[in-house]
């Protein structure tokens, strides 16, 4: 079997046990504890699929940095995304961030940054489309992960302020992917994102 086939037939197993997991109360406590190990795979599969670039590389690393410390800075500060902290399920953590929170920044920018390049032609379209792509990823995902013990929100209460912050975070991240990644909308890329929402929006209907 091709790489491409076969890492989109892991990304799809990964996804649906996860999913199937998640409404099992006792398999739910054993898989959650594994959302780390699932996001840096899926990364991994999509950096195969990208075969490994230099340019993807670059970039990713960029914003894996920008990533960790836009985070960093928000739980040790709340000057951005407001207040908030990490919980038990993202894995190892460092100054109480967790890694592969910089992984997810990496792979979702690469995919809406992709997914931007294909529908606009004009980069500042390009730019604000993958930054409003995925600021919406993170409006479907913020319920799930508290519910996840992925990160909680004070008073329970996910503030607008998130949703800005991310925007513009999300114009830097983007920007440096389609400028240097200059990643290509593939299969891979597609199956990915489109696993991604379901994950999270079977999760907020049922």
């Amino acid at each position: 079997m091709k790489k491409e086939p076969l890492g989109i037939l892991v990304l799809i197993i990964l996804y649906s046990v996860g999913l199937t997991s998640m409404f099992v109360p006792g398999l739910r406590s054993h898989v959650l504890p594994l959302s780390a190990y699932t996001l840096l795979i899926s990364f991994l599969v999509l950096l195969n699929a990208y075969r490994w670039k230099n340019e993807v590389l670059l970039a990713s690393t960029l914003v894996f940095t920008i990533g960790f410390t836009v985070e960093w800075i928000g739980v040790h500060t709340s000057l951005l995304f407001g207040s908030y902290w990490y919980g038990a399920n993202l894995g190892p953590k460092l100054l109480h961030v967790p890694l592969i929170i910089g992984v997810n920044w990496a792979m979702l920018s690469a995919l809406t940054s992709a997914i931007g390049s294909k529908l606009f032609k004009k980069l500042a379209f390009q730019v604000v489309g993958s930054a409003l792509l995925m600021t919406g990823m993170d409006w479907l995902m913020e319920p799930v992960a508290v519910n996840s013990d992925f990160w909680h929100w004070k008073n329970g209460i996910i503030p607008v302020y998130n949703f800005v912050c991310w925007f513009i975070v999300s114009l830097v991240t983007n920007w440096i992917f389609i400028k240097i990644g200059k990643p290509k909308l593939n299969n891979t890329s597609v199956a990915l994102f489109i696993l991604l929402v379901l994950f999270f929006t079977i999760q907020l209907l049922l």
